[in-house]
């Protein structure tokens, strides 16, 4: 099933953007809820996209309603739902019309027993005459009349019938959790319990989710294995009648909630889930069972969450990758179409945790740029920003209107495709494998490229030739040493960025054995023999634009106006004058024009 497509991906926005400050890096827990949606807003006028934030006392602010009218660019704050940040709740979102349905739980990354953990249900109505939108009274669905139980993680759906149906979790004094289901059968104004649907021996964790003319619910629990459960009921079935508990599939779902489902259009269902070994699978559901699995990514990492959005019927998959734990992770995105998966593509490789994400769960035939949304901090542990990534879909290049949603406009230069990456996820003993051409002594340890002799160490990727464009790569090296990146190599010319043991940057101009140093700059770390991102780009033919990037910010800009300038295209390739210094996350990124 797994199979690459070269035209699968128009195009890739190289980094995240960051939104707004939150308190951490899994600000968009609970990964199995909706928290942003879209609203088309009819005739001619631009979506209107609503983001239903916790921040934790970030801007002395709790969970928080936003607006975007600008295709996810920029938000500003709309109202608050809940506003005490000592009180974690999270919301699921679903559109009706213009308005939009919500509700909201507690959640966090421990549960304990507490009467003020209850679930709650909210209509946000559109208002015309001010074109916004305004809360009425919330509604409790569920209630922990005292401190001996507690209700978390809810969710919401709206069945064919345009019932409202809400699934949460009850904590039991012996710490079991019973999943616990109402239904509203008059547009929310009140909910009726209905039998309980399980319960399982921890804290649990699912997904409730209409699927054509049935209700789906997938779930599981947290620490101790079990296989994924599942119910089904029909809309046309009395109230209070479900299938029977069985097995979804064999393994089970990580912490019961890591997963990112979509219904696909046809009374079946995508299904991205991390199981209890930590691997990224997905699954197709049929309307009535599970298909088989595909791995999706194998590295194992407790932060390792997905999201999903689907157009038409194209599946498009985020999730992120760890690099190094709690600290450094990659932003990756693949694209199932046709019944095959893309290869992996690099979305955003700045040196940051990046915690849970969450997308739109569906959008409109023709849409351009398909959104994804994830907390981006220093480490696990602190502070840090909601950032967004774009990834394109390629609609609309034949000149078609398409849906933009707000999103690039024709001032904007298109983004950047990848042309080449390696992670180096091997071990060879000398070379460094398919794709890349070496001067001295290279070896992979299966997850980094190494260097392994004294004097000019050079490697080339073989299929990386471009002329405007970026290289990037981590490395560390050490002592008096140097190492750094290249571009627009032909024979022994090149433009190169080194790191140096003074805590200094070069970009130079490198032909044969004459060296010309362009320019200089701190590298603005701390300590130069700790590990960084390099980057270095190149735009034009005479004069050649260059620029120097230190762990994702902007540390030097030079032209290149002589005769000497390298204005054709080049491969691109690491370059170090001693042996010990390591290399990994290499990529080339064609770049757009500038606006």
């Amino acid at each position: 099933m797994i199979g690459a497509s070269a035209a699968l991906l128009a195009a890739v926005l190289a980094s995240g953007s960051p939104v707004m400050p939150v308190s951490g890096g899994n600000a968009l827990t609970l990964p199995a809820q909706r928290h942003i949606v879209r609203i088309d807003m009819g005739g001619s006028r631009a979506p209107v996209w609503l983001l239903a934030l916790q921040q934790a006392g970030s801007e002395g602010r709790g969970l928080s309603l936003y607006r975007s009218d600008d295709g996810t660019r920029t938000f500003r704050f709309l109202a608050p739902i809940q506003p005490d940040a000592s009180h974690h709740d999270r919301a699921e979102l679903v559109v009706v019309g213009r308005d939009v349905a919500l509700v909201y739980s507690y959640e966090s990354s421990t549960l304990g027993p507490s009467h003020r953990h209850d679930v709650w249900f909210q209509w946000w109505r559109y208002q015309a005459s001010g074109d916004t939108w305004r809360p009425e009274p919330a509604v409790r669905v569920f209630d922990a009349t005292d401190d001996r139980t507690a209700y978390s993680r809810a969710l919401l759906a709206r069945d064919s019938q345009g019932r409202l149906w809400i699934q949460a979790f009850r904590l039991e004094q012996d710490g079991r959790s019973t999943a616990v289901v109402a239904v509203s059968t008059n547009g929310g104004s009140s909910f009726q319990r209905q039998p309980d649907l399980d319960r399982v021996r921890r804290r649990g964790g699912g997904r409730l989710l209409a699927v054509g003319s049935k209700l789906i619910f997938v779930y599981g629990m947290h620490d101790g294995f079990e296989p994924a459960r599942m119910r089904i009921r029909r809309d046309s079935d009395p109230l209070d009648t479900w299938g029977s508990v069985r097995q979804a599939f064999s393994d089970g779902i990580y912490h019961g909630a890591a997963l990112s489902a979509v219904e696909d259009g046809h009374g079946g269902m995508h299904f991205v889930y991390k199981d209890e070994q930590e691997r990224l699978y997905y699954r197709h559901f049929d309307g009535n069972t599970f298909g088989a699995r595909t791995l999706l990514e194998d590295s194992r990492d407790w932060a390792m969450q997905a999201a999903t959005t689907r157009i038409g019927d194209t599946l498009y998959v985020f999730y992120n990758r760890m690099r190094e734990p709690n600290r450094r992770y990659e932003l990756r995105a693949r694209v199932l179409r046709d019944g095959a998966f893309s290869a992996p593509v690099v979305l955003d490789s700045s040196s940051t945790f990046k915690g849970y994400l969450n997308a739109v769960d569906v959008l409109p035939a023709g849409t351009r740029e398909v959104p994804c949304f994830y907390g981006d901090a220093r480490d696990a542990s602190s502070r840090g920003y909601l950032s967004r990534v774009m990834l394109a879909t390629g609609a609309g290049d034949d000149g078609s209107s398409g849906d933009d949603g707000g999103g690039q406009g024709p001032e904007e230069p298109p983004p950047g495709a990848s042309v080449f990456s390696d992670d180096f996820s091997r071990t060879t003993s000398r070379g460094l494998g398919e794709g890349w051409t070496v001067e001295g002594l290279w070896y992979s340890d299966g997850t980094r490229a190494v260097s392994d002799r004294d004097g000019e160490e050079l490697a080339l990727a073989s299929r990386s030739s471009c002329r405007d464009c970026q290289v990037e790569a981590r490395l560390r090296h050490f002592a008096d040493a140097e190492a750094g990146v290249f571009l627009r190599a032909q024979g022994s010319a090149r433009y190169t960025l080194v790191s140096r043991s003074n805590g200094r940057i070069q970009i130079r101009r490198e032909v044969g054995s004459r060296v010309t140093v362009l320019g200089e700059a701190s590298s603005g770390l701390s300590s130069a023999h700790g590990p960084m991102t390099l980057t270095l780009s190149a735009r034009g033919s005479g004069p050649v634009e260059l620029t120097a990037s230190v762990d994702g910010q902007v540390r030097l800009t030079v032209v290149d106006a002589s005769n000497s300038a390298l204005g054709g295209p080049g491969l691109a390739g690491l370059e170090t004058p001693i042996a010990g210094v390591w290399f990994d996350d290499f990529q080339v990124r064609q770049l757009g024009a500038r606006p």
